[in-house]
């Protein structure tokens, strides 16, 4: 009989009892160290810890925790924290009392985790499916004494975050869309509010929407320019007569302003100016808008100056913070460019090359489609730092746009609101941007949102401020804010020709622009004389005003050496006065042809 070995059986028992004994550490000390553990769709990141004497038996589902605890879902990271100021959760009590909390129990069980604190409080965390997108919803039941809990929220490092108006926002992780929808917020601490009595919070996924087509949003009489032009026309011709009727009874600049430059186009120059009442023409609220057509220089282009100023100062020092608000304005490099101010220009551009697409809000986008259009007639050799946000732009413009049920008017809603000058400001954007670009779809879509801005005039001068946007997606009429003058809005509009406004007078000559209604300006200059074009319609007076002129010998207007008058506005001609100290050329110009010359010799 052939005896076997032993010692193989030997090992094989001592490796039977060492994998039992791993077996038992391993159960005793499951539930310590730190975990990441799947729930659902959600995951949970902790701390375990080790149970004292006196703890209570957990069930088969239920964790004892410690330390800093993470909910992630969509991007986003839920804090139960304590390791900085950012990730601490604190419960507050019903005398405003408030003190960080950290959950010491869990429960997990299929699409939800229950976090249980010290106090009694539980906060839940669980994933469903809501309208056919997958939902977070996060609740609570709090312990007596405790109304509220603070819970900080912080996007993964490659998620996106866009405003979308009211305080809401889009957080893109993944391709996917996802939303607080109208959970109560604090955006600049990062933190969300679950109140006693209160809904539970909300975080779910935006439903995928069909291919996005510029072209589902063009509206009947914009589908072609020539209809669209067509309705434009039919709104001057019935606000003009307007304008025409009320004139002598007005002090409004606005209306003056845009009566004046829509009879230039029309040939009824002289009648409009003749309505102006002596009153508007005398008053000290006068502008140096109305300046270009009712004259009034030596008392008036100071206010050019004070106006310039005050812009100046105000986008330079928002430049300088760093903040974007300065795109609110419109055409800023234009602006800028006109102006000479080439500096500001610069340390703009590097503020828009340093903007995240994904953070482009509604409110930015004229800005960043003006500035592109503006960057190429000003700077067209130079790389254009708009131009990488234009898609963005048009993404975020087409999340914002909703059509009525009748199917012929488009807004871009802000959050809840559609506002009409700030639409009209967009559409007329988009339409430049569009056209430069040849996109017909784009182009036929901001036709569709200025003719559904002036679809809101009535009669008398004026239009709604806009629409608003209900709980069910459906458009209705602001009626709860001021209207606004078809004036105005025929001045966002790009009124034509002969509005004033601040012209370069050509790349030959750096620094000089001016302020005028002229149709154009140009400028040569050979040795010693300065040539400036001016066209006008011929038999015409206006007036302009020259900056950027250094103190010169001699004017010559009509081919004919002019000498300066301080009573020069007062007579049936040309005439100028020059302010040295701002080195201002003040002039009248009487057009007896289309093209005048002012050469000014050095």
């Amino acid at each position: 009989m052939i005896k076997k070995p032993v010692f193989p059986r030997v090992l094989l028992l001592l490796l039977l009892y060492g994998a039992v004994f791993v077996s038992l550490v391993m159960i005793q000390f499951a539930r310590q160290g730190s975990f990441t553990q799947r729930v659902g769709n959600f995951v949970v990141s902790g701390q375990y810890r080790q149970g004292e004497e006196n703890t209570p038996p957990l069930g088969s589902n239920e964790y004892l925790i410690g330390g800093d605890t993470s909910v992630f879902f969509g991007g986003m990271e839920f804090c139960m924290g304590s390791e900085n100021e950012e990730s601490v959760l604190r419960l507050v009590r019903g005398t405003g009392e408030s003190g960080e909390a950290l959950p010491d129990r869990m429960a997990l069980s299929g699409e939800s985790a229950i976090f249980y604190f010290p106090d009694g409080t539980d906060l839940t965390f669980i994933t469903q499916y809501t309208g056919g997108a997958l939902e977070l919803r996060v609740s609570c039941n709090f312990a007596e004494g405790v109304e509220e809990l603070e819970l900080p929220y912080r996007p993964l490092r490659k998620t996106g975050m866009r405003d979308s108006g009211d305080g809401q926002f889009i957080i893109i992780s993944d391709g996917v869309n996802y939303s607080f929808g109208r959970s109560p917020l604090d955006s600049g601490r990062k933190v969300l509010f679950l109140r006693a009595g209160g809904a539970p919070l909300s975080y779910k996924a935006v439903p995928e929407k069909k291919a996005f087509n510029p072209a589902d949003f063009i509206i009947p009489q914009a589908q072609t320019s020539r209809n669209y032009e067509a309705v434009v026309n039919r709104w001057k011709d019935e606000n003009f007569s307007f304008w025409n009727r009320t004139a002598a009874a007005q002090s409004n600049e606005e209306l003056i302003v845009a009566l004046a430059g829509e009879a230039l186009v029309r040939g009824t120059y002289k009648a409009a100016v003749s309505a102006v009442p002596a009153g508007f023409i005398n008053s000290p609220q006068r502008t140096h808008e109305s300046t270009v057509y009712l004259g009034g220089l030596m008392d008036i282009y100071r206010s050019l100056d004070s106006a310039d100023r005050e812009k100046i100062a105000r986008l330079s020092r928002l430049i300088n913070e760093k903040s974007l608000d300065f795109l609110k304005e419109p055409h800023v490099v234009e602006f800028f460019a006109v102006r000479g101010h080439g500096n500001f220009i610069d340390e703009g551009a590097e503020l828009v090359r340093s903007l995240d697409p994904a953070t482009l809000a509604l409110d930015l986008t004229p800005g960043i489609l003006e500035g592109y259009v503006d960057w190429k007639t000003y700077r067209p050799l130079m790389d254009n730092p708009f131009e990488r946000l234009v898609d963005q732009a048009c993404f975020v413009i087409s999340e914002s746009l909703r059509m009525n049920t009748e199917g012929d008017k488009v807004f871009a809603f802000y959050g809840s609101q559609g506002d009409g000058e700030f639409n009209l400001r967009l559409g007329r954007a988009l339409l430049e941007w569009a056209n430069a670009a040849n996109d017909a779809s784009w182009a036929g879509a901001a036709r569709s949102l200025i003719l559904s801005v002036l679809s809101l005039s009535d009669n008398s001068g004026s239009a709604r401020a806009g629409y608003i946007l209900n709980d069910e997606d459906e458009m209705s009429e602001n009626v709860q804010t001021p209207k606004v003058s078809t004036a105005r809005l025929y001045r966002i509009l790009n009124p034509g020709a002969y509005a004033p406004k601040a012209l370069s007078i050509g790349a030959p000559v750096n620094s000089i622009w001016a302020w005028t209604a002229a149709q154009a300006v140009s400028a040569a200059q050979e040795n010693n004389i300065l040539d400036i074009g001016v066209t006008f319609p011929a038999g015409e007076a206006h007036y302009m005003v020259v900056r950027g002129i250094r103190p010169f010998t001699k004017i010559q207007l009509y081919g004919m050496d002019f000498r300066t008058d301080p009573q020069f506005e007062r007579y049936d001609s040309s005439g100028w006065a020059y302010a040295a100290a701002e080195q201002t050329l003040l002039l009248k110009m009487k057009h007896r042809g289309t093209v005048e010359h002012v050469r000014i010799f050095y």
